[in-house]
């Protein structure tokens, strides 16, 4: 299973898309500029930045604690809609698109010509595939926004009284929201792309299951929020009890309807689907399945050459795996005594403080919360989740485990991957070089989950086998992070086989037995990419592409080559 996600806000500009956490933190607004910028490009950029900042209200609070200090002073308290009537109304990026192809690259400073590439590929990715918006939907199994949302919620963060009052409004138009994706999904049936039976099934029972425990005294909605507010020093004893008492309200008569709407009317929409299998199958699916790779991988690259890749990555690792065996057959039997002797969240994660330093540029101390999901989310959300701070309030990153989803033998690597010197050393990394606050906006999923994949293979570094000297030590090191790559490469390419190649479970299953794996691991893995496809590949193919530039950097410096100036670049 893929080990964690990175929580960012994502955004459209035709539809409203799920919401999130989101990276950055400038002191002042005006403070990431530099003497060699083009001002008219930060006006530019700046002006972008507010509008879509402010498209939902959540999305808003996640990025900004004080959004005045933004330009941002008014907006709606809405969690957003999709705009039934104009969705198909692509104005505003050719617009956009004019106003960037205005500027001359070669009159803007270093940093703005990365933010004019970043936001020229996102602006006509999204218009060279917006015709495809039907095959689009944020009602998933695993990663849908109803898993999403009181996650969200939990990390709401409440700073003064005003943040209170938005949080209850913003849980009062649960119901207007989801009514209004419900309506986009209408759409969808009409055409015959709702999700399949058994899928809508699983969404409708994660419902379920938040509907039935939404109520509950303790629970993540009712229980949670009365805790936090205990600890609001700014409230008096009066206010809490008024606060507690809206917010019950706000979760008995618009939460828990919102999501008995979404159980109510997806179950009617079950039987509508009529097409089965990958997105392939889909009309213009295969092309979606491209856009899909264009905009997470920031590549235009051809299916046929991510294919030959991902082959290259499996026999090769295959061939690396068989050598070593072969000539030492014991480290079979040794591959499952290894251990990092730590297990605790907390200490795992100052364990990779510490150990990370040579290798790693410094990073300031970063506060961070470890917490559980939900009991009612366990089996529905990913095995670990970061969240990503406001952009002006970068003392609070969280990151969240799923007891169901992650073996304690998992958790040293799960947390090298959402921490250190994963996505959470990440985020704050790149904070700390004063980006434009539009490139919170301009994310690469195939960097961000590299990245991720490359600081969770890293953690193998700490590893301790028992009774086994240094080679063999390093051998088995290399036979883990190999099987990682492998099985990883193998989903990455089952994926692709399914979503658009077209192979059905039994011509999945006949591939992957040849690598030794069984029916059953065969069906889940062909469950999880048509639920989500082209996720494996931004994990993948983002590994291989960092790995390919710190190979070219070291054969470029010979000698002088520090690993810790590759993780510095």
């Amino acid at each position: 299973a893929i080990t964690g996600a990175v929580v960012i806000t994502a955004c459209s500009f035709s539809a409203c898309t799920p919401f999130g956490g989101s990276a950055s933190r400038y002191n002042n607004a005006d403070e990431q500029y530099n003497a060699a910028d083009n001002e008219s490009f930060n006006a530019f950029t700046d002006s972008l930045f507010r509008e879509l900042a402010s498209s939902d209200s959540l999305s808003l609070h996640a990025l900004l604690e004080n959004p005045c200090e933004y330009g941002i002073d008014d907006y709606d308290i809405t969690l957003g809609r999709i705009d039934i009537d104009n969705i198909d109304d692509t104005s505003d990026i050719t617009d956009y698109i004019t106003k960037l192809n205005a500027f001359d690259k070669a009159s803007l400073s270093k940093s703005q010509q990365i933010t004019y590439d970043l936001l020229n590929k996102y602006l006509y990715t999204t218009l060279n595939y917006s015709d495809l918006y039907l095959l689009n939907t944020d009602l998933t199994p695993t990663i849908g926004i109803q898993i999403q949302l009181p996650l969200l919620f939990s990390e709401y963060t409440f700073m003064e009284k005003k943040d209170v009052e938005e949080y209850i409004q913003l849980l009062s138009d649960v119901d207007g929201y989801f009514n209004n994706l419900l309506e986009f999904e209408a759409l969808r049936s009409v055409r015959g792309y709702t999700l399949s039976d058994d899928l809508l099934d699983e969404v409708i029972s994660s419902c379920k299951s938040i509907a039935d425990s939404a109520g509950d005294a303790e629970g993540m909605f009712i229980g949670t929020f009365n805790s936090r507010v205990d600890d609001l020093i700014f409230l008096t004893d009066d206010e809490k009890n008024v606060y507690k008492k809206q917010n019950e309200d706000a979760v008995i008569n618009h939460v828990i309807p919102g999501y008995n709407a979404l159980i109510t009317t997806l179950a009617s929409f079950k039987g509508t689907n009529q097409y089965s299998g990958g997105i392939c199958n889909y009309p213009d699916g295969a092309r979606y399945f491209e856009g899909l790779l264009e905009s997470c991988l920031g590549w235009s690259k051809s299916i046929d050459e991510y294919n030959d890749l991902l082959d290259s990555y499996i026999r090769s690792y295959s061939i690396v795996m068989q050598k070593l065996l072969r000539k030492d057959p014991s480290l079979n039997s040794q591959f499952g005594t290894f251990s990092f002797g730590i297990d605790k969240p907390d200490q795992i994660i100052e364990d990779l403080k510490k150990k990370i330093t040579d290798d790693y540029p410094a990073l300031n101390d970063v506060n961070y919360n470890i917490n559980y999901v939900s009991e009612a989310l366990n089996d529905y959300a990913s095995p670990a989740m970061y969240f990503m701070p406001q952009i002006d309030n970068l003392d609070i990153n969280s990151i969240y485990i799923n007891s169901a989803g992650t073996d304690s033998s998992d958790l040293y690597p799960t947390l090298a991957h959402e921490g250190y010197p994963g996505h959470l050393y990440q985020t704050n990394y790149f904070l700390s070089t004063n980006p434009s606050p539009l490139r919170t906006f301009l994310h690469c999923d195939g960097y961000d989950e590299g990245w991720g994949t490359y600081a969770q293979l890293y953690s193998y570094n700490f590893t301790e086998f028992k009774n086994v000297d240094e080679k063999t030590q390093a051998q088995l090191r290399q036979l883990y992070r190999d099987n990682d790559l492998l099985s990883l490469s193998l989903s990455s390419l089952s994926d692709l086989y399914v979503n658009y190649k077209n192979y059905d479970e039994n011509a999945l299953a006949d591939y992957l037995k040849t690598y030794g794996i069984d029916k059953s691991a065969t069906k889940q893995l062909y469950q999880y990419v048509i639920e989500n496809p082209a996720t494996y590949l931004s994990y993948s193919i983002g590994y291989y592409e960092l790995n390919k530039l710190e190979k070219e950097m070291a054969a470029s410096l010979g000698k002088s080559f520090k690993i810790s100036d590759f993780h510095e670049a």
